[in-house]
């Protein structure tokens, strides 16, 4: 479970980069819908997008290919993990997950190499379970922080051009549906690994 977890942490990250690439000079050869329906049918297949030709290495995102871009790869992987408190109701066998093998899911993705970069990620497991457990619904999976941690840390992508712009309103859509469509496949995963 961790490591499916993981995946879709490095997948999220992949595609950030991917969709920047796109507004590049190929930008209106490979369309945007394409892009994400792709990568949410293959939540964790890392490398699906390279089956359009795009490339998301060198010049196309030497922007991306700074330090503290890539301290967002563990803070992604963390955005997922936070969330495994919402795996409760999912039943295994006749009844459903106990909250020390959540925690214990949680804790492997962490060991792996997740973790809340600067504290970007607003959420904590122990808000995540809290609210679980008294049945109210989860903030939305959003964004924000995302493009909070950019504004902050990567002057490269905050300037105003029509790549950042760009990278910034698709990462709001992507976002929500990517985590929509992983929580089902992560649910989904863990009734067929427990089978």
């Amino acid at each position: 479970m961790a490591d499916f977890i993981l995946r879709g942490g490095v997948s999220m990250y992949n595609t950030m980069k991917y969709i920047y690439s796109l507004a590049e000079k190929d930008f209106y050869n490979v369309n945007i819908k394409d892009v994400i329906k792709l990568v949410i049918n293959n939540v964790t297949d890392v490398d699906a997008l390279s089956v359009l030709g795009l490339r998301a290495e060198g010049v196309k995102v030497s922007e991306m290919e700074t330090e503290e871009y890539r301290r967002l790869l563990p803070a992604m992987v963390y955005s997922l993990a936070v969330r495994t408190p919402a795996l409760k109701p999912v039943v295994i066998g006749e009844k459903p997950l106990s909250d020390d093998q959540i925690y214990k899911i949680y804790q492997a993705v962490l060991n792996k190499g997740g973790g809340n970069t600067d504290d970007v990620v607003p959420e904590a497991f122990l808000e995540i379970k809290y609210l679980v457990k008294k049945g109210k619904p989860l903030p939305p999976f959003t964004a924000d922080w995302y493009k909070n941690y950019i504004f902050a840390k990567v002057p490269e992508l905050a300037a105003i051009t029509n790549k950042n712009i760009f990278l910034l309103g698709a990462s709001d859509i992507f976002f929500s549906m990517f985590y929509a469509c992983f929580f089902e496949a992560l649910s989904a995963h863990l009734e067929e690994y427990t089978a």
